[in-house]
């Protein structure tokens, strides 16, 4: 498809990857109008992910999420909702189906001829629409005109072609065009049209991973990473590079992270760095409330971390714990007395198998005056689980767009559980959230 077409009061410009409404404009990834382009195309069917997938990144190998996030950006810009769809309608186990209106009007020349009882007539202000499977289809947009055979004009579909469509009474017409050819010519059009806008067009739009980071990357001063380190060691030992398998025990003077914090640490930092923005990385001993004041604070870690519990303890939802240090929970201050968020430490070191929960937060914080991004888990499947829901579009996009349902809301708390297997977090998934 190589020209303009409309989405419900939507003008959809394929070729700059832009779409319009009441003199506004968004501009969209490449991938994501592609993805736009096919489930129009394909109105009112089911198209599944792997026909997507196929179509989009043809002689790629990428997974359902690069396609889900397409889908998020898409529902994000037309205000859509994924629970009660306007435009695009996930079916479940089976792909998604676009449901608004579409017209190709803007795209293709009026007017279609056909045979009726040896005469012609011609369709006023018709749009002719080959579908993929390369056959003819008629939309009637206004009233029918009667002609005698001397007086018809013929039309074609795009200027440039000057033989009429074949005849719809299934006879054959004069010199019909090869719409095999045609379509050929259009997706090369399409694919040259791309190619040149991911190259001569800026992104006005940006992803959800963009879009929640903002408040972190707008600001002038580097990021404070604080993350929780674990006892000092006073020795280390390492190998002799002659005969590796010799070891010395020397003395020295460690810090430690846990493995699991650090990849959380190494998805966050790679989210920002990712966007130009440089952080320090710096111990929660070792960090003091001038250090945070300098600049946005990203904090890894709840429990072992002093400075997640200080920030964390005004919210809504916060870290708890009995004296013992057996039962770990996550309360919400409206209703203290009902904690579904706990884990048994006994339960959890016998096992490893358990349903863990975590806090992923952004706002700003009263007690530094800067931006602040919590990643934290009771356990250690906990943070991990916040750091991919923090770094990835197709988590944060539903949550962007609830706060903008909520009125434009610049903070937020959710709580997170993830299912642990052997040690092994799954998806995050969201069990509450606040906006402020």
């Amino acid at each position: 498809m190589e020209g303009d077409f409309l989405i419900n009061d939507w003008l959809v410009q394929p070729q700059i990857n832009t779409i319009e409404k009441e003199g506004q404009s968004w501009h969209l990834e490449p991938k994501v109008m592609q993805v736009l382009v096919y489930l129009a195309f394909h109105r009112d069917k089911v198209c599944s992910k792997d026909k997507l997938i196929e179509a989009v990144w043809r002689d790629t190998f990428v997974g359902d999420d690069a396609l889900i996030r397409c889908i998020s950006e898409i529902r994000y810009v037309f205000g859509d909702d994924a629970r009660s769809p306007q435009i695009i309608q996930t079916i479940p186990k089976a792909g998604y189906r676009l449901i608004a209106s579409v017209n190709m009007e803007a795209d293709l020349e009026p007017a279609a001829i056909i045979h009726q009882n040896g005469s012609r007539t011609v369709l006023s202000g018709e749009v002719v629409l080959p579908p993929p499977n390369g056959k003819g289809s008629i939309a009637v947009l206004e009233e029918v005109t009667s002609l005698p055979p001397s007086e018809v004009v013929d039309h074609t579909l795009e200027e440039g072609l000057s033989s009429p469509l074949p005849a719809l009474d299934g006879k054959k017409g004069p010199e019909a065009p090869n719409l095999t050819r045609f379509w050929a010519i259009v997706v090369a059009a399409i694919f040259v049209g791309l190619t040149l806008g991911f190259f001569v067009w800026h992104p006005l739009r940006t992803s959800a991973v963009q879009r929640f980071w903002s408040s972190v990357l707008s600001t002038p001063e580097s990021a404070i990473l604080c993350v929780a380190d674990q006892n000092k060691y006073t020795f280390i030992t390492l190998r002799d590079a002659a005969d590796p398998s010799r070891q010395v025990v020397l003395n020295d003077t460690l810090s430690t992270v846990v493995i699991d914090d650090l990849d959380a640490i190494v998805r966050v930092a790679s989210a920002i760095q990712a966007q130009g923005k440089n952080y320090i990385l710096k111990g929660h001993e070792a960090t003091n409330l001038s250090e945070l004041r300098s600049g946005p604070g990203i904090y890894v870690g709840a429990f072992d971390n002093a400075w997640t519990l200080r920030l964390t303890k005004p919210l809504r939802y916060h870290f708890a714990n009995d004296g013992q240090m057996t039962q770990f929970q996550i309360v919400d201050s409206n209703h203290p007395s009902n904690t579904p968020w706990a884990i048994d430490r006994t339960q959890q070191l016998e096992t490893d198998n358990y349903k863990d929960y975590a806090i992923a937060a952004r706002f700003t914080d009263g007690m530094t005056g800067r931006p602040a991004v919590i990643v934290a888990g009771i356990g250690r499947g906990g943070t991990i689980a916040a750091g991919e829901f923090l770094t990835k579009s197709e988590h944060l996009a539903p949550l962007l767009d609830a706060m903008r349902s909520a009125g434009n809301k610049t903070n937020f708390e959710v709580v997170l559980s993830t299912q642990i297997i052997d040690g092994h977090p799954g998806t995050p998934k969201v069990e509450a959230s606040y906006f402020w």
